[in-house]
């Protein structure tokens, strides 16, 4: 796969990454791609394995100046089933200049993908054989070397490796399919200066005097996939530790030493959970994390060490914005449930990154307590119960490389369905199905059908439905509840109705619901078990209750439509026990505050215990919108808490007056906190006025960690789409190039691109783009593939055009956006020209004229010719 293909997926992994109640990583929360569409169409299986592959021996010396790599594989492996006469192993380009074989070889070929061995004689089902493969390759994926010459520090040379999907295959010769596990051991040879890490533990660094490399040996002693087979070498600063007797460290790119302590706390706490929970102590011979620059996820769980974005780090500046903690228990989780027990295929990756999303927000729950972690719940549900995806968790019709498995559905969704599989069992007989089934499959592929013959084997019930619903099925149940109370009999009736649209993907579900009733008798808790589109439930109650709650503890993933009256409202508004029953009640009065609504969720704003449910409150402020809703937000700036403090400056970005434009800039000033120094200069998107387009144009020379207040200005001018900001962001850019992220330049590209689509002198940033094709930093070159589709020039197209075919995904993007755009911006512009010249030439010609003003008035309305649409003409 292209890296721009593995860029354009991560841009939704990574947007926001680490915000703590916002944690992303390749794990949490509310950023994954949806997974939408019918995928590939074709269904894929897990391949045949006509040999098991027992050991790999990896011997490697990379070039840095020519980012190529040499190496000597040697392969220990048996046939199974039949006797074997050919044995093919994937490997991308790889030029093979020696074979040898203890089995006598009749020859070899290397292909564009695949390394083949065939054999003089079949060899012997059973019969242990090895293999020696020395080659060259100079990969395009899966090995990424940062260096100098590409723009990066020259104290920071490194190189890092990547498996997951189907990436192992560029830089040695394997089996390249999760479904097949191997013990592994890496050798690197590299000059003075230099470090390398690998799986398992070092054996030996010897120094080689004829070539003065220093070979670093590492050994994996337990079996493991071949994705998970990790390379990390160059200069690293490391901070090494225990945790009883194992060895943990966290390697980070010299210039981010000062910052790695405050990622690297908290792992052995996490440890120490998870070894608990799952009553399995941590399998492996070390774990290390190791930071690299522009890695194109968020982390990657490669066996005993895990590779980690640069964007992970931060300061303390962030309080409670940002955080490494959910990545790194995410991957941590991963050493268990992806790498002790892995899926068969990438059909079923949700029994690796389902589990380890889990298994983040159960350590969250012991951090942060039980009310945060149904707020993360809740929220989590919000985001897959606004997708409306008909597409199930397991699924088959994916891409060939598994790519598209990638997104909420396999990560959120199936997190979402091990929380209700918890909330059902509780927690102790979860956690007994959960134990059972790594202990059962250590160290082995799986499919949906081993956890769920577990849950029923440890549980003695049928989980037939529940897989079928949830797992095999798309969609989620959509609630509308009703209640009413018959004071003559004493019963309250519950109405729930599902309606959601049943088709052979989504189905009737059949549902625990839990309803809670508080009134003056105390609490009553009763499970609805709802098996119909539409059913009603009758509860008998002492006394009519003043709340009632629908799922109050989280544990449905499903929309829920539920309106109290409003003395339930208030009442359930004044619940101090219950912090979710207050943020739904301040919502509800948000959408209909009625008289004295502001001053009720104003005095929330300010005394709730819960930092949710006063960012909540300030939401719900700014959707009034009124002046004394928006004082009420100024009023209420002075936030201790991070979180409450960022909701409330945003929330006063809406108002788009004067008086809110002077309180961002007021604000700005006064702020310490990078990342709400962010969100105020994205703001400022929404105004025009002088002093907000002198900030912004302020911004672009700001300094920040990751040039966070450089993005936010992009951000921002993109979104006002205002083409006087083009020329200044244009020479920024430029003059920055050198000193910015990869990813800041990339995205300042593209968006310099979109707000010049519709000048009709684009030849200097056209230009500019097409150099930046070129660049090394493959962030940059994509960026400028993508403003070569956003500015709309069908020059672009020839150039595009042999780059998208190359597997370029950020060029075949661009393509479609030009087309997109081109027309409907080249039409007016072609129009305005001919009608420039009839004025000139002739005055006689004033019907023509009017009628191709007219002509003009109806393009320029189409979405597309005016800035920011798109039109299909």
């Amino acid at each position: 796969m292209n890296p721009s293909r593995l860029r354009s997926l991560s841009a939704f992994l990574l947007s926001a990454i680490v915000l703590h109640a916002e944690e992303i990583t390749c794990s949490h929360c509310q950023l994954k791609p949806p997974q939408a569409g019918p995928g590939s169409g074709v269904r894929r299986y897990a391949p045949d394995c006509s040999a098991d592959l027992l050991h790999l021996a990896l011997d490697v010396t990379p070039d840095f100046k020519s980012r190529s790599v040499s190496g000597k594989a040697t392969l220990t492996f048996k046939p199974r089933g039949s006797p074997l006469e050919e044995l093919s192993l994937d490997g991308m380009d790889f030029e093979v200049t020696s074979v040898e074989s203890t089995a006598k070889l009749k020859g070899h070929q290397a292909t564009h993908d695949k390394v083949i061995l065939t054999f003089e004689k079949p060899l012997a089902v059973d019969a242990e054989q090895t293999v020696t493969i020395t080659y060259r390759a100079t990969p395009k994926d899966g090995f990424y070397f940062r260096t100098p010459d590409q723009g990066y520090r020259k104290d920071e040379v490194h190189l890092f490796t990547q498996g997951e999907t189907i990436l192992a295959r560029h830089w040695f010769p394997v089996l390249d399919s999760p479904n097949g596990k191997l013990t592994t051991e890496v050798t690197c040879r590299l000059p003075d200066g230099m470090k390398a890490w690998s799986n398992g533990s070092l054996l030996s660094q010897e120094k080689d005097a004829a070539t003065g490399l220093t070979a670093w040996h590492w050994k994996q002693e337990k079996p493991h996939s071949a994705y998970l087979v990790t390379l990390v070498a160059g200069q690293f600063s490391v901070i090494e530790d225990r945790y009883k007797d194992l060895p943990i460290g966290f390697l980070v790119p010299q210039g981010d030493a000062a910052m790695a302590q405050r990622s690297l706390d908290g792992t052995k706490e996490m440890l120490a959970f998870f070894e608990k929970e799952l009553d399995f102590p941590f399998p492996w011979e070390k774990y290390h994390q190791v930071v690299v620059r522009d890695f194109q996820w968020g982390g990657m769980e490669n066996t005993s060490l895990s590779t980690l974005s640069d964007r992970i780090l931060h300061t303390a500046e962030y309080e409670t914005l940002r955080g490494s903690t959910s990545i790194v228990a995410h991957e941590l989780a991963h050493q268990w449930f992806g790498d002790v027990v892995t899926c068969k295929d990438w059909s079923t990756l949700w029994l690796n990154e389902g589990f380890a999303t889990y298994y983040d927000a159960l350590f969250h729950e012991q951090l942060n307590g039980r009310e945060q972690f149904l707020y993360d719940r809740w929220r989590v549900a919000e985001r897959l119960t606004e997708e409306q995806n008909p597409r199930p968790i397991v699924f088959r019709k994916i891409n060939a490389d598994g790519y598209d498995q990638f997104g909420a559905l396999s990560y959120q969704k199936g997190s979402w369905v091990l929380h209700m599989l918890r909330s059902e069992l509780g927690p102790d007989l979860y956690r007994k199905v959960v134990q059972t089934y790594l202990k059962r499959y250590q160290f082995k592929n799986v499919v949906t059908e081993n956890f769920i013959a577990v849950l029923e084997e440890v549980t003695g019930r049928s989980w037939d439905r529940f897989a079928d619903q949830w797992l095999y099925h798309g969609g989620h149940p959509e609630l509308k509840a009703v209640y009413a109370w018959d004071e003559k009999s004493g019963m309250a009736r519950i109405n729930l109705k599902q309606v959601q649209k049943v088709s052979d993907e989504v189905l009737q579900f059949q549902l625990p619901v839990k309803v809670r009733f508080k009134g003056a008798f105390g609490t009553v808790e009763k499970v609805l078990t709802l098996e119909e589109a539409e059913q009603d439930f009758f509860v008998a109650l002492p006394s009519a209750p003043k709340i009632i709650r629908i799922d109050p503890d989280v544990e449905l993933l499903a929309s829920i439509e539920f309106v109290p009256t409003r003395d339930k409202l208030i009442a359930q508004l004044e619940d101090a026990t219950d912090s979710m029953g207050r943020l739904l009640a301040i919502r509800q009065l948000g959408a209909d505050p009625g008289a004295d609504g502001v001053e009720r969720i104003s005095k929330v704003l300010n005394n709730d215990p819960q930092w949710f449910v006063r960012a909540e409150a300030a939401k719900a402020l700014e959707q009034i919108g009124t002046e004394p809703a928006f004082a009420a937000l100024r009023q209420s700036v002075d936030q201790k808490e991070a979180r409450a403090r960022k909701a409330v400056v945003e929330s006063i970005g809406g108002d788009l007056g004067d008086v809110g434009l002077d309180t961002l800039l007021k604000q700005l000033e006064t702020e310490k906190n990078p990342e709400i120094r962010h969100s105020i200069v994205e703001a400022l998107s929404a105004h025009p006025e002088k002093s907000a387009k002198a900030k912004l144009i302020e911004m672009l020379d700001s300094k920040s960690l990751r040039n966070h207040l450089f993005d936010a200005a992009v951000n921002a001018m993109r979104l006002s789409d205002d083409a006087s900001y083009a020329g200044p962001l244009f020479e920024a850019t430029r003059k920055r190039q050198d000193e910015l992220e990869s990813r800041s330049v990339g995205k300042a590209l593209a968006a310099t691109a979109y707000l010049s689509r519709n000048q009709t002198d684009k030849n200097e940033l056209f230009d500019h783009l097409v150099k930046q094709l070129e660049n090394l930093r493959t962030p940059i070159a994509d960026g400028a593939a993508t403003g070569l589709g956003d500015l709309a020039d069908l020059r672009a197209r020839a150039i595009l055009t042999p780059l998208a075919n190359r597997d370029n995904e950020a060029a075949r993007n661009a393509l479609k956006t030009l087309a997109d755009g081109v027309k409907p911006a080249a039409a007016l512009v072609g129009l305005q020209d001919e009608l420039s010249k009839l004025q000139k030439s002739n005055k006689d010609l004033k019907d023509e004229l009017e009628s191709l003003k007219k002509r003009i008035e109806v393009i320029a309305e189409r979405p597309g010719a005016k800035p920011g649409g798109k039109s299909k003409d």
